[in-house]
């Protein structure tokens, strides 16, 4: 019998590829608006849950909803920069546990709405690969979704329309002394990110079960790719995230599922004790 090692290592290269879109959200929102988005990963859930709504209308394609979603979450992280986030940066305890508060209450919105059980989608039918290996439809279509935005988002923050981005991410006095609104960037960034997690989580929909708490994983993920690779280079975002994916995989298959959200906590706190001001370190602050 073959060894199941090559399956459980290629979905965790697909899942990995796809976490990349909703870190670069992150890694975004700490560059430009430069506060920790605790909840990220509830966008995440919202994605899961727009394609599993879609989904029972018969409308099932991960690339159908994964717009959607993104829609949707772009206009909620509009709301929550403008209305919380911008009033609020001048007190940065208050953030993090105000986003991680919003992320607790969109939980319990979604199991109000939707119920704590999980939920499935239907993932279509696989392809047989070479030595059986079985090649997933929506692996495949959320990985290569992931990598064009992503490519996309590297040709921006590389281009003249990236400039504002870089250079509040610089320093938001000259961005302000050259005319540019910044206030209304930063909540445009931080809706845009918050639609990245989304998209996300709607590519990733079929890979498992869709449940009010599954956008906790993949935050923590992007918390280590963002302690890691800042919001420098969107390749060693990607290529990262995808290295976790994998990771993450493995001891879910080696140990249990719920062992490789125990290993990214793991490997937190290590990032963390190895360089305690990690996050906004990298970012680009110098204390």
């Amino acid at each position: 019998m073959a060894s199941p090692l090559p399956q459980v290592l290629l979905d965790g290269f697909f899942a990995g590829g796809t976490y990349a879109l909703m870190a670069a959200g992150m890694a975004l929102i700490l560059g430009v608006v430069k506060v920790i988005n605790l909840s990220h990963g509830a966008f995440f859930t919202l994605g899961a849950y727009v394609a599993y709504a879609l989904a029972e209308r018969g409308i099932g394609s991960p690339l159908a909803a994964a717009p959607l979603a993104a829609v949707i979450a772009f206009a909620f992280g509009v709301f929550l920069g403008k209305s919380f986030v911008n009033p609020a940066r001048a007190h940065p305890f208050a953030l993090p546990v105000g986003t991680l508060a919003c992320a607790l209450l969109f939980e319990q919105a979604a199991q109000m709405v939707w119920g704590p059980h999980p939920l499935s989608i239907e993932a279509g039918e696989p392809w047989i690969g070479p030595g059986g290996l079985i090649i997933r439809q929506w692996g495949v279509i959320a990985f290569l979704s992931s990598a064009a935005l992503l490519g996309g988002l590297k040709w921006v923050l590389s281009s003249r329309p990236g400039l504002p981005l870089r250079l509040i991410a610089e320093d938001e006095e000259i961005a302000g002394s050259l005319g540019m609104d910044v206030e209304a960037i930063r909540y445009l960034t931080f809706g845009g990110a918050c639609a990245m997690a989304a998209a996300a989580g709607a590519l990733l929909s079929p890979s498992g079960a869709v449940t009010p708490t599954m956008g906790r994983a993949p935050l923590l993920l992007s918390l280590v790719v963002v302690i890691v690779a800042g919001m420098d280079s969107v390749a060693a975002i990607f290529l990262l995230s995808i290295g976790l994916g994998i990771f993450g995989n493995a001891c879910a298959w080696l140990l249990s599922p719920q062992w490789s959200y125990v290993a990214l906590l793991a490997v937190v706190c290590l990032l963390l004790s190895a360089r305690p001001a990690g996050i906004v370190v990298l970012a680009g602050r110098r204390d």
